[in-house]
């Protein structure tokens, strides 16, 4: 056997030991900085998606609003003054809403809040998306168009929704809605993010926003766009120029693309680093292996083998251990692994953060849609049965002949569901009013006790708590609040505990002082409430598992509404319950008064006299129907169905009071008082009657020279309460 000297097979050694490191090391890396290229790419689609699912989430808040200003009354009663000036309102809350449109179906505008009231309104633009809507019935998001001065795109809903509509209406909105979703997105100064319509043009860019608006995607985007349909990643060029690595991801919703693109050479600089420190490492240890090979044989051999160790670790995925050693190639080599195993956890970390959030707001959406679903179905719910009731009773007074024991029992059914009506929507009013904090408390020392009294007193009158075994434990608990609105929580929580406590249950009022509080309980030994239905029972819309046919009714609307009122007096509201049919408790505290102070009783109200009374309404059956009443109560009444007449007939006959409509066709309800009120002394006590309900409708009437303001329907009680009040106020002429 030959001998050949220890530096040759040092030599040896080194180059059979070296070179195929340093190959596969190249080739490593090559596979490395294609991996790191694709999680780069991976990472902007995740980013793409999650960006569409706030494009997305933004365009519905938008249809959500659209949809409420559909559903308005006005457009019911196809009162387009009253539209208009509920729309002016509304724009002026959205920031990013150029203006609303409301057109006919065969695009003749009724409404354009861009325009003064007297401009001519200019036709239909971008008519494709208008098109869509009218034949479809469905809500549609338009395209990007140009108007007189800058881009804007629609959103469109056919109101009522369905085939044949009345009437579309659209939102004009302005790509800066888009554009500061795009500014929110946390990503790299040198990345551009891009969201195009549904005909490519760019709607947003998250750099030079303005130059760009319009504009089409680049020829290669589009070429990519084209090959790889609705989800893609690839290599493009960017609108400067440059080359840049591309995903993009199409929303279903609308038919818009959100476009990433990231810099090439962020992609690839690790990789190129970690190459060319491969490079040298190779190159420095052949060189220091030849001249120190007999010393450092066993000692290169012991540092490649930790190197190895090093490299198997980061190929399982693992934090590789940098080898402590004197050779410098070796040491950098493996330095270079744990910065590459560092960099592949920060990527990995930063996509399941990516991740988690996009889960998190597909969560959230799929929940608010939930609501969405579930509440409209209680609405219709709600709704429907009191309307059939309605429709069977005035049915059987129009059957003859007619038992006068059936005659009553309809008129009572008419009366009751008409409360009912009313009821609910005085309900969701007052939700809206509360959340949107347009709530105005009147304050005043009342007792948490007495309202707790009254409230018990009142459902005890109706019948309500006669299946139930009721519990009153009512100390003294002075405060500072609003009466009515104080009764409101105590209302909700005993109609909740009446709702989920069977036949034969306890439901149990307390009030108490506690330290600087005053603590309303009410608890009861119901069906209870799960953990996760605890956590929620305060959210808008959400309600415990009821029997189908829902006999006690209700929208998930009280509990949130205590929640806001109780709030609203600087207190709070909670729940706490066992589990499911072991009852639940709801406590309210709102701060207490620092001394009681006595209850002033009311004065007795004086009986109302017989007076002369003038209905002016255009809607015929409400107008009959209210004079055919007001006979009854032993009043002497005429009626006019205008503004122009109902002030022709008032000077003539000159009535004690007036009840006036608010939205009467030719002269509205406002003109009709400011002209009765230039007569001085002779003019009626004026009454106005109007479906708006807010505080700002009622100023209004007030400032016009209406004495009292009532919102439709209006109760018997209600009635007789007003002609008291007009009759010890009313100056004979």
């Amino acid at each position: 056997m030959s001998r050949v000297p220890l530096r040759r097979q040092l030599f040896i050694l080194a180059v059979a030991g070296i070179l195929p490191l340093a190959i596969l090391a190249v080739v490593g890396l090559f596979v490395l900085w294609d991996q790191q290229r694709s999680e780069t790419l991976r990472r902007g689609l995740d980013i793409t998606r999650a960006l569409g699912i706030a494009v997305d989430s933004e365009l519905q808040t938008s249809f959500s609003a659209l949809r409420l200003m559909a559903a308005s009354r006005s457009l019911e009663n196809r009162d387009i003054d009253a539209f208009e000036a509920t729309a002016r309102r509304v724009v002026a809350t959205q920031p990013n809403w150029r203006g609303l449109i409301l057109a006919t179906p065969k695009g003749v505008v009724l409404v354009n809040t861009q325009h003064g009231a007297n401009e001519p309104l200019p036709p239909i633009y971008e008519p494709e998306s208008f098109a869509t809507t009218v034949r479809t019935g469905r809500a549609t998001v338009g395209t990007l168009a140009k108007g007189s001065q800058s881009y804007a795109f629609a959103l469109r809903v056919a109101v009522p929704p369905g085939e044949n509509p009345n009437y579309v209406l659209s939102a004009v909105v302005a790509p800066d809605a888009i554009a500061e979703i795009v500014r929110r997105q946390q990503v790299a100064d040198d990345w551009v993010i891009s969201v195009f319509d549904s005909n490519g043009a760019r709607v947003a860019r998250s750099r030079e926003q303005d130059g760009n608006v319009g504009s089409f995607a680049s020829e290669s985007l589009r070429v990519l766009m084209a090959r790889s349909g609705k989800e893609g990643m690839g290599v493009t060029q960017s609108l400067e120029g440059d080359t840049i690595y591309t995903a993009y991801t199409q929303l279903p919703s609308s038919g818009w693309t959100v476009a990433i693109g990231i810099p090439v050479g962020e992609a690839n600089r690790g990789a190129a680093r970690t190459i060319a420190a491969v490079a040298l490492a190779v190159a420095l240890s052949i060189l220091f292996g030849l001249g120190m090979a007999l010393v450092l044989a066993r000692r290169i051999n012991e540092s490649m083998a930790r190197l190895r160790e090093a490299a198997d670790m980061l190929g399982r995925g693992a934090e590789p251990a940098v080898p402590e050693t004197e050779i410098r190639e070796v040491h950098d080599v493996g330095a270079a692994i744990s910065a590459a195993a560092q960099q592949r956890m920060a990527i990995e970390v930063e996509i399941e953060d990516v991740l988690r959030r996009e889960r998190e707001a597909r969560g959230e959406a799929e929940a608010a849609n939930r609501a969405k679903d579930a509440f409209l179905a209680m609405l219709g719910h709600e709704l429907r049965n009191p309307l059939a009731a309605l429709s069977n009773a005035s049915s059987l007074l129009n059957h003859a002949p007619l038992e006068p024991r059936v005659a009553d029992r309809a008129r009572e059914v008419i009366q009751r569901q008409v409360g009912h009506l009313a009821r609910l929507t005085d309900d969701l009013l007052e939700a809206a009013r509360a959340l949107l904090g347009k709530i105005e408390l009147r304050r005043a020392p009342i007792d948490f006790a007495l309202v707790a009294r009254q409230a018990l007193h009142a459902f005890g009158a109706t019948g309500r708590l006669r299946n139930h075994r009721v519990i009153e434990e009512l100390g003294e608990a002075w405060v500072e609040g609003d009466p009515v609105r104080l009764d409101q929580i105590v209302t909700n929580l005993i109609g909740n505990a009446v709702k989920y406590t069977p036949p034969s249950g306890t439901i149990t009022v307390r009030t108490r002082r506690d330290g600087s509080d005053c603590v309303l309980t009410v608890s009861d030994d119901g069906v209870g409430m799960a953990p996760d239905l605890v956590a929620r029972a305060f959210d808008l819309f959400v309600q415990g598992d009821r029997e189908l046919h829902r006999s006690q009714g209700g929208l998930g609307i009280g509990l949130t509404l205590v929640r806001r009122l109780a709030e609203l007096h600087g207190g709070s509201a909670e729940v706490r319950s066992e589990g499911e049919n072991r009852g639940s408790e709801f406590t309210v505290r709102i701060p207490a008064m620092l001394r009681a102070i006595a209850p002033t009783a009311a004065p007795p109200r004086a009986a109302s006299r017989p007076l002369s009374i003038l209905v002016i309404e255009d809607n015929d059956d409400a107008r009959e129907t209210l004079q055919t009443l007001l006979e009854l109560m032993g009043h002497r009444v005429d009626g006019a169905r205008d503004g122009i007449s109902g002030v022709q007939i008032a000077l003539a006959s000159r009535p004690d009071v007036a009840f006036v409509d608010l939205g009467l066709p030719g002269m509205d309800g406002y003109e009709v008082a400011r002209r009765l009120r230039a007569e001085g002394a002779q003019s009626p006590y004026l009454i106005a009657l109007t479906g708006y309900g807010a505080r700002e409708d009622r100023d209004r009437a007030l400032g016009a020279g209406f004495d009292a303001h009532v919102t439709k329907p209006v109760a018997v009680e209600q009635l007789d309460a007003l002609l008291g009040t007009a009759g010890r106020q009313r100056v004979p002429a």
